[in-house]
């Protein structure tokens, strides 16, 4: 979720590959691809050829979908960005929580939001994608832990797609992704890293380990 760069490979090699994410993985490798010249056909060959060497059987017309939105509208180049915790994003997630994954989904809010976050500090994120990284369920995810982030000031929802139209994938993953804010500082420092997006050894180190 942080470092494109190194999920991107997971899912090249067969790793971490979820139904429910079956899109972002698309994306993902079609981007891949994409970097490394490829044209829309051999993409698209390549997305299937993955597909079929998973066993992951891709419906609709995702991969067309998916191409055409990174040639038409010059997507961002994958990212991979070091990102660091510090004692002052510990004492905001703290003094605001104490349920374990409500934290885990506060401290990946913020890893996100400092590889992502625009210059106004806004991101979009899609619950689909966050509950597969957490392995928390997504209609949990939303309706307790994201909830209880706003209720608690850390998390603003800046605005959601009004299309409610779920005739396609595409549409259904777009209507899952929300426009965020966090009420906290996303400076980019401390003595904590996430490495390989591994937020729960993240967790596990800040708050648990270190208690």
């Amino acid at each position: 979720m942080v470092n494109e760069k190194y999920e991107v490979q997971q899912y090249l090699n067969g790793e971490n590959i979820s139904k429910e994410n079956l899109y972002r993985s698309c994306y993902l490798i079609a981007k891949w691809f994409n970097e490394q010249g490829l044209t829309r056909l051999e993409i698209r060959n390549k997305l299937f050829q993955w597909g079929k060497e998973n066993n992951i059987y891709i419906k609709y017309n995702i991969n067309n979908d998916i191409i055409d939105k990174l040639f038409n509208y010059n997507s961002h180049k994958l990212k991979s960005v070091e990102v660091k915790i510090n004692k002052q994003d510990v004492e905001n997630i703290n003094k605001r929580f104490d349920h374990g994954k409500t934290k885990l989904v506060a401290l990946a809010m913020l890893c996100y939001a400092k590889a992502h976050a625009s210059q106004t500090g806004e991101f979009i994120v899609s619950s689909v994608n966050m509950g597969c990284w957490l392995n928390i369920n997504r209609k949990s995810l939303r309706q307790k832990h994201i909830k209880e982030l706003i209720d608690y000031e850390y998390l603003i929802e800046v605005s959601r797609p009004a299309n409610k139209d779920f005739k396609t994938w595409t549409k259904a993953y777009e209507e899952q992704s929300i426009k965020y804010k966090l009420n906290v500082p996303i400076d980019n420092y401390g003595e904590y890293e996430l490495e390989r997006n591994d937020v729960r050894k993240l967790y596990a180190d800040i708050f648990v380990n270190a208690i």
